[in-house]
Parts: structure tokens; C-alpha cells; sequence
């Protein structure tokens, strides 16, 4: 049989060799253009980005701080110089129906000088056609038109009051503008006395009289009223010339000022019309005051106004917007409301633009699980993909909350490409649960988080060190400091032969150590205020560590780090306390009997073991059998539990540590209590790799400084997590004094062999094992149970005596 290996100081941390730089600090290096490592997701995003199709949007996958935003970001940045520019769009009023505003396009920076020519056009009608109507020429002409009816009216007037003069009777001009007739005397109309002293045929040729001249001037006055009507048409005729001939001359002026743009040439021939319709609304009575008659934003002359929701004059090549809050309303626009009197209302000048539309022409950057997390947004945002155009589709209406009218804009054409940043998981999910996604992110671009450290890594790193360094104003490192920055990049990710690419990760502790840096006044960042941030780092949240060990120093919890037990072995926990992780030893115990072959797991029994906790322990199971029970019955129960713990167990990197603890109660020989172990198993006896493995070392490490060293400690693990140790100084020092060790296994054997201290044992070809080893005490008695079993068969009975 194989032994354990004890693994020497040099194993236990891959140091990075400050020999190989060719600088001495980082401001020697040439900054780098981009993030290192990343040449598969950067290919990617190159792809998704030039390709045209439909769903060619893109999905960038990675951890939180891994720099995918930097990277889309620069490698979109650099793209969009040489795209050109991204149209303008605004919408205007629709003169035919108000509810439904129409859309417009123009060439980037066209926008705002179009809102600057209607807002001159506007000014100037303001100015001009108060002007036209108040000048001498126009004047005149209403003279003449005002002098022909006059003289119109006394002509058929001076007739009638002929025939009346003609006939005795007087014409009279009542108060209320009224005609009336009278018989007259000496040229003054008489009085009703005087009228009833006349004669009665006078009388009766009088009263016949005024009744034929009532008739008559009733057909004067249908012929005067015609009369008016003919000379308000020529008046309103007069009026649309001037106006026309004022607006027409601004209108054109717009007109050829965008020969090309088709519906444009639609809205202002509109605007045209409607602008003749309302000339009043600029005729404005010169009391209400210069402001309101001048002002080219008021309520009455909004309407002709563009409202321009995307602007890119100022933008260079097609834009790249980041939306850090996708919520529906901010992806798709929306059209407020206004209160006036008591009253919502809204109209085109309303409307706002969203992520959507300001992307519209380039590229829009979003983060899957903060759009994911706002209410309808994902839903609104496949929908505008799907259609390829944006619509104003207020949650309200489309799910029936409120009956209020509001505006139906036309839909605004999409086309741009969305950018999705998120987690792998995420990613899995959407792609399982919801059918539409893999049409419409049918790019995925996925990060690397690690590089093997070579010494063109080394550099690659070193550079990236400095680049981030002058971006972010902080103090150079000494070449010490970045070797130790690479190390613990390495450790980060328990990996002796990586180290780290998260972004995130790095700039934190880079700005963190130029604090300590410029705390002691120093030039340069050195290895010691790398170790001093990590160390401050640990203490700020370490509290929880430092009580739980106090009460293992206190003898509350109960962890025995010297002396032998049998069925009690040492196992290893990571606890993870926000940014802290660090693990403690706890107490496996192990109790056997007579049975039928059950193996009582008490977590899972109280519902505190996880799903891997209990696969372990199947696979334990599994190996039991199958070692000592091949061609016989497993004639035995047992129950294994982790002493003092109180919350939820799940993995199985405790399973060796389990099976050795079960194996020592079945032998009843005990297992030395200053090794503790780690490691997961198959059904084989091969010892797995675990996570958490520096931590476990260093915490076993920690417990016993606390309960004292006594040369004998030391902590036993898989061999294959032997090229993820990156441990601290104190425990190297203590493996290289002598005060500490660590074992490498391969097989449950070789643990067994190191717990137990005796030979584990070999089947020889006689199917026994040798006397006095581990095994052959556990075959005897497994044998014993099976005989006993045997026994009760024979004799009937089916409970022992």
C-alpha cells in the first residue's frame, strides 16, 4: 500500500518570482488597450456586432466584476468612429388627428436646427401678420370694401324712404337698430292721438300704405343681408390672401430648407393649412401683453412645434447608451400627463424617449438581472425586438388599470443592437424557460476568469495593474507588490497554477493598498501594503470568527485537538460571513451496533443535511458494502452526527472523515484527534477533491494555536488539492518549524493508516486480512454481527437476547 505524502513547506505556495520583471514598478509599463484574456468573449462581441440579421443581439456572460461592461464598452466605443451618425427623431402634431402624433426622422443634428427654423417661423408669423393686417394697403382695401357696402346700403335705403316720402310716410331708425314706418305731418312722424283724428279712409289708405312699405323693406333687408354675406366673403377673401401670402412665404422657406425628407414636406403642407385656419390665435390684442403675443412655446402655438425625444448632434458615429435602470418606462419611453383645471391632459409635446429610442441606429448595454427584476420590461423589450419598432404602450391601458384617453403615437422603426451583461446562470435559465430568447440573443460572449500564470501573464497582468492604476489616479507598485497581488489572484480562486481575472476584485484591492501607501507617506505601493489591506480587510469582519473560536478556547464547543477517540474524528467546515470566508474544525462522531444494515444519517433525519450531504453518505454506503460485506450481510446499524452543530450541512467533502469515523466505532480503535481531514469519496475508496481547502488548513491551523501546538497537529487532504495551496505565512512557517503538518491521500486507506496509526490491512489470497491491522479488527466485527444474525435465524427468534 501506498503511504500518505507530507507535504513540504515549498508546496504549500506557488511564490511569484520578481526576478523575471524587467521593470521596477508599474509606471515602466505601457498601459494596455484592453482587458487581458478575454480574446474568446472579445471575438465574440466582435462578431455579434458586425453581423446583420435578425436575433443577432448579444448575451456577455460572466461573473459580477469580471469587466464586461469595460470591454463592451471600449471595444464598442472604438467601433461606433467609424459608423456614421444615428438620425435624429421627434414627433409633431397630427393636424387630422390629434391622438395619433406622427414620427419623424432627420439626419443626425437636422433635429435641433429644425426646431430652431419653426421656432423663427413661429416668431416671425408672430410678428408679421399682426403687421400685414394693421398696415395702410390692407387698410385700404378694407376701406373700399367697407365704402361699397355703405354706399350700398344708403342707395336702398334713399329708395325706400322715396316711396315713403312719396306717400306721407316717415321711415324711423328705432333704438335697437329696428326699422319702423309712421304717418307723417309737416315732416315729424304723428303722434297715436294725432294718427286717430284723421278721417277713417285716410286712416285705412295710411295703414295700407305702411304694410306695402313693410313688404318692400323687408326685401331691402334680404337684399342687404345677401349684400353682407357677399361682402364678408370678400373680406375673409382678403384676409386669406394677406395670410396666405405671409405664411406661404415663411412655409416655403422650411420647405426648401428640407427638399428631401418626404414626410416632412407632408407635415408642413398641414401646417400650412392649419396655420391659415387659425391666423386669429396670432392676432394678438397688444393688452394682453408683449410676452404672451411673442412667445413661440405657448399653448397656442406648441402644436407647431417639434418635439425632438432623440438629439444626436453631439454625438460622434451611432450611439452607445447604458441603461443602469431598465425599468419599462425608461426602455420604452412613455407620454406624461399634465394638470390643468382639475383635469389630466397630454399632447404630443409629452411624449418621452426611452433607452430604446436613444439607441435607435447603434447599440444599447444592459444588465440582465436589473432589467429581469423590473416589472414588465423584459416582455416590453422582446416585443419591440420582435416588431422592430417601439411603441408608447402604457402599462395602464394594456392591462385595463385606468379608462382615461390617452395618445397613440406612431411606432418609431427599431434598429440597433441590444447588449445583454449577466451571469451564466442567468444566461441557462433564460435559454431553458423562455423560448423567445435564443431568437433574439442568438451572440453569446463567455468571460474567462482565470489565466495561467506564465511569465507572459505575468507582464499581461503587470500592465493591467498599471493601466488601472492611471485610470483610476492611484500609486504605482513596486514590482514586490505586484507579485504579490498575482499570488493572491491566485489564491482567490484556490489555484496555485492561475490566477484571477476579476477586474472588480483587483481594482479594490489596488485602491485599497494605495490608502495604506499614502497613509505612511510612501512613493510606492510595496508587498507590505498589500498584505496590510488584506490584512485590515479580515479584520473588519472577523468578529463572528473570533467568537466562535473563543468558544472552542472556552471549551463551549467542543473540539479535542490531541489524545485518540474511538468514532470521533475531526472534520472541517467552511463558513462564509459576507465577504469572509474561514472554517473551524467540528466534532464527527460515530456509534455502531447490531442491525440490519442501516446507516442513520441524523442531519438528514431533522432535515439539516443538504442533497450532497446525503449523496456522500450514500456512496459511503456504497463502499462499506462492497469492502466488507461482498458475499455477506451488512449486519449492522449505525448513526453518524456532526456534534454542536445547529444549522444546515450540505456537501460531501466531509465523507472520508465520516467513513473513518465509522469505520474506527465498527474496529473500536481510535483515531488520533491532532490530524484533522477533508475530502469526498467514490465507491472505490478514492479520495476527491474539496473546496475551501486553505481555508480548512488555516482554520484547523488557527484552533490549534489556540489550544496549543504540540508538533503532532496537522491536517490531512486529497492529493489532487494539493496544486490549490496558496496558504498563509504563519502556517508555512509552522510546517517548516515542525509544529505542523499536512498529509496528501489518495485513498481512504492512506487516512486510515495516518488516523489509526496501524496498518490498514490487505486481503490476502485467502480473502482474510492480516492480524492485527485496522481492517481485520473490522472484519471481525462485522463477522460477529453476522453470526449473531445467523444465530437468531436458526433459532427463530427475531430480536437478540
Amino acid at each position: 500500500m501506498v503511504n500518505a505524502t507530507k507535504l513540504n513547506p515549498e508546496s504549500l505556495y506557488q511564490h511569484c518570482n520578481t526576478e523575471q520583471f524587467g521593470f521596477k514598478s508599474t509606471a515602466d509599463l505601457e498601459s494596455l488597450p484592453t482587458i487581458i484574456g478575454q480574446s474568446r468573449a472579445l471575438d465574440s462581441v466582435d462578431f455579434g456586432v458586425n453581423i446583420t440579421g435578425d436575433g443577432y443581439n448579444l448575451f456577455v456572460m460572466g461573473a459580477a466584476g469580471s469587466g464586461k461592461y469595460t470591454l463592451v464598452k471600449r471595444f464598442l466605443d472604438e467601433h461606433v468612429k467609424h459608423r456614421d451618425k444615428a438620425d435624429d427623431w421627434g414627433y409633431v402634431h397630427n393636424f387630422t388627428d390629434a391622438q395619433k402624433p406622427w414620427v419623424v426622422s432627420l439626419p443626425a443634428g437636422q433635429g435641433k436646427q429644425l426646431h430652431h427654423d419653426i421656432e423663427q417661423v413661429i416668431q416671425r408669423l408672430l410678428t408679421d401678420l399682426p403687421h400685414v393686417f394693421d398696415d395702410e394697403y390692407y387698410r385700404g382695401r378694407m376701406r373700399s370694401i367697407d365704402e361699397a357696402a355703405r354706399k350700398h346700403r344708403v342707395r336702398l335705403f334713399g329708395v325706400l324712404q322715396q316711396e315713403a316720402d312719396r306717400q306721407g310716410i316717415i321711415l324711423l331708425r328705432m333704438q335697437d337698430g329696428s326699422y319702423a314706418f309712421a304717418a307723417k305731418r309737416d315732416g315729424e312722424a304723428m303722434t297715436s292721438d294725432e294718427f286717430d283724428q284723421l278721417p277713417v279712409d285716410q286712416q285705412e289708405e295710411t295703414e295700407d300704405a305702411i304694410a306695402t312699405l313693410h313688404e318692400e323693406m323687408q326685401h331691402t333687408l334680404l337684399e342687404l343681408r345677401e349684400w353682407e354675406r357677399d361682402n364678408q366673403t370678400k373680406v375673409t377673401a382678403l384676409n386669406d390672401e394677406v395670410a396666405t401670402e405671409v405664411i406661404s412665404r415663411q412655409m416655403d422657406k422650411l420647405k426648401h430648407a428640407y427638399p428631401k425628407i418626404g414626410h416632412l414636406q407632408h407635415y408642413f403642407d398641414e401646417m400650412k393649412k392649419d396655420l391659415l385656419n387659425n391666423v386669429d390665435a396670432f392676432l394678438k390684442p397688444e393688452e394682453e401683453g408683449e410676452e404672451v403675443a411673442t412667445s413661440a412655446d405657448g399653448a397656442l402655438h406648441r402644436r407647431y412645434q417639434i418635439n425632438l425625444i432623440v438629439d444626436n448632434s453631439d454625438t460622434s458615429g451611432a450611439p452607445v447608451i447604458y441603461e443602469n435602470l431598465p425599468s419599462h418606462q425608461s426602455l420604452l419611453g412613455c407620454v406624461e400627463n399634465m394638470a390643468m383645471m382639475g383635469a389630466l391632459i397630454t399632447d404630443f409635446s409629452l411624449i418621452k424617449a426611452g433607452a430604446l429610442h436613444r439607441a435607435n441606429g447603434g447599440y444599447l448595454i444592459l444588465d440582465v438581472e436589473q432589467l429581469l427584476m423590473q416589472p414588465y420590461a423584459w416582455e416590453g423589450l422582446k416585443r419591440a425586438l420582435q416588431a422592430k419598432e417601439v411603441r408608447f404602450d402604457a402599462l395602464e391601458q394594456m392591462y385595463n388599470l385606468v379608462a382615461t384617453v390617452s395618445l397613440e403615437p406612431e411606432p418609431m422603426p427599431l434598429d440597433l443592437k441590444v447588449i445583454l451583461l449577466g451571469d451564466r446562470n442567468l444566461y441557462y435559465r433564460l435559454y431553458e424557460l423562455d423560448p423567445e430568447f435564443a431568437e433574439l440573443f442568438k451572440v453569446v460572449a463567455d468571460f474567462e476568469e482565470q489565466m495561467e500564470r506564465t511569465s507572459e501573464n505575468y507582464l499581461l497582468y503587470a500592465r493591467l495593474i498599471g493601466s488601472t492604476v492611471q485610470k483610476e489616479g492611484l500609486m504605482h507598485l513596486e514590482t514586490d507588490a505586484v507579485a504579490k497581488v498575482i499570488e493572491q489572484a491566485a489564491r482567490s480562486i484556490e489555484d496555485s497554477s492561475k490566477f484571477s481575472l476579476h477586474l472588480g476584485w483587483m481594482t479594490d484591492l489596488l485602491r485599497e493598498s494605495s490608502y495604506w501607501a499614502r497613509k505612511r507617506q510612501a512613493k510606492r505601493v510595496s508587498r507590505d501594503d498589500i498584505i496590510q489591506t488584506l490584512s485590515s480587510r479580515e479584520q473588519r469582519v472577523d468578529r463572528i470568527r473570533g467568537d466562535l473560536y473563543q468558544h472552542i478556547k472556552r471549551n463551549i464547543t467542543r473540539i479535542t485537538v490531541s489524545g485518540e477517540q474511538i468514532g470521533q474524528v475531526n472534520a472541517l467546515s467552511v463558513f462564509s460571513v459576507g465577504e469572509l470566508s474561514f472554517a473551524q474544525p467540528s466534532r464527527l462522531t460515530a456509534n455502531c451496533r447490531f442491525g440490519d444494515g442501516d446507516i442513520l444519517d441524523i442531519e438528514r433525519e431533522v432535515e439539516l443535511g443538504g442533497d450532497l450531504h446525503s449523496k456522500g453518505m450514500l456512496i459511503m454506503s456504497g463502499y462499506l458494502g462492497a469492502t466488507y460485506a461482498k458475499d455477506k450481510p451488512l449486519s449492522m446499524s449505525a448513526s453518524l452526527v456532526f456534534e454542536q452543530s445547529y444549522g444546515e450541512v450540505d456537501g460531501d467533502s466531509a465523507t472520508v472523515a465520516e467513513l473513518c469515523a465509522l469505520l474506527s466505532a465498527i474496529a473500536e480503535l481510535p483515531l488520533n484527534q491532532s490530524l484533522a481531514i477533508t475530502g469526498s469519496m467514490n465507491q472505490r475508496g478514492e479520495v476527491q477533491a474539496i473546496g475551501g481547502v486553505n481555508e480548512k488548513i488555516e482554520g484547523f491551523f488557527d484552533v490549534c494555536s489556540i489550544l496549543g501546538l504540540n508538533g503532532q497537529q496537522g491536517v490531512i487532504i486529497p492529493s489532487s488539492n494539493v496544486q490549490h495551496l496558496m496558504l498563509r505565512q504563519d502556517v508555512i512557517d509552522a510546517v517548516a518549524s515542525g509544529q505542523f503538518q499536512i498529509h496528501a491521500i489518495e485513498t481512504v486507506e492512506q487516512a486510515l493508516g495516518l488516523l489509526s496509526g496501524m496498518s490498514v490491512g490487505e486481503l490476502n489470497e485467502e480473502g482474510e486480512y492480516p492480524k492485527e491491522s485496522f481492517n481485520a479488527a473490522i472484519a471481525d466485527r462485522l463477522q460477529l454481527w453476522v453470526d449473531v444474525h445467523k444465530h437468531e435465524k436458526e433459532s427463530g427468534s427475531d430480536e437478540p437476547d
